[in-house]
């Protein structure tokens, strides 16, 4: 007899199967990672075909299979049309459903991973399309990292446990970031693990804020004055740090990040 179950969750992949069919990965708050076969998805005329999109909430119906779920029917709860208004948004949006799936764990419940990778979603989908979206994926990637047990130590030495405050004062001020050793290591300090990045105030300042639930201004962080190209380029180089950490620990490359910087420079 055949076992039929449901759930819901936000398609995160999905690949070319057979014939006609797709290979769809689910995350789902109850189950976490789920793959399932969606027969015939690919026609033209198919029932499945809208349903499939990347990055579209449902709620599936699913018939047990030996090594793969076989989907039966798929009724639409949430979609996010403005994520492909520009190239810009659509890039973030396709890096973190990458990320998600990097992290996303299957057959364990995932709600914080999924509520967060929904929030983040709809947070960049309504942003206008003259916004600078390194911020917003900055901490995106800085919140999946957390809920998931990844994130760097941006707060205090690694090896003497101190706390470090940016030094805005001094403008060639810095301090390491060793990916190994999973944060940061205090400036001129001997470290037995690689530094594999040097961060300036800003930078750092940024990346100890990200754990904020909501945005924020550089102008709520630092009184300190700033140029807005150098304000760019530190938030710039602060989603690649966070990028770079997070491959290192994969163990490869995550083939979204490889355009990310790009296609959000030209945005």
């Amino acid at each position: 007899m055949s076992v039929t179950y449901d759930l819901t969750g936000i398609i995160i992949q999905k690949k070319a199967f057979a014939e006609n069919d797709l290979l769809v990965t689910i995350l789902s708050p109850q189950c976490g990672l789920v793959r399932g076969i969606a027969p015939g998805a690919r026609k033209y005329q198919s029932r499945l075909r809208g349903r499939t999109e990347l990055l579209v909430i449902n709620n599936f119906f699913l018939i047990k299979g030996r090594n793969l779920d076989r989907i039966t029917q798929i009724e639409t709860l949430e979609s996010y049309p403005k994520l492909s208004q520009t190239i810009g948004k659509l890039t973030v949006s396709q890096y973190l459903a990458e990320l998600s799936l990097n992290l996303a764990l299957g057959g364990q419940p995932q709600p914080e991973l999924y509520s967060l990778l929904i929030e983040h979603l709809k947070r960049i989908e309504n942003l206008s399309t003259q916004e600078n979206l390194f911020p917003y994926l900055a901490q995106a990637v800085f919140h999946l990292l957390a809920v998931s047990g990844m994130a760097p130590n941006v707060n205090y030495c690694i090896h003497t446990q101190k706390a470090i405050e940016p030094q805005f004062e001094y403008p060639q001020w810095n301090v390491g970031f060793s990916f190994q050793g999973g944060g940061i290591v205090r400036d001129n300090m001997p470290s037995p693990t690689k530094i594999d990045r040097q961060i300036n105030a800003l930078e750092l300042s940024l990346l100890q804020n990200l754990a904020n639930s909501q945005p924020f201004a550089v102008s709520q962080i630092t009184t300190q004055p700033f140029d807005p190209l150098f304000v760019e380029k530190s938030w710039i180089r602060v989603e690649r740090v966070l990028t770079d950490y997070l491959e290192f620990y994969l163990g490869r490359r995550l083939k979204s990040a490889d355009i990310i910087t790009d296609v959000l420079i030209a945005f």
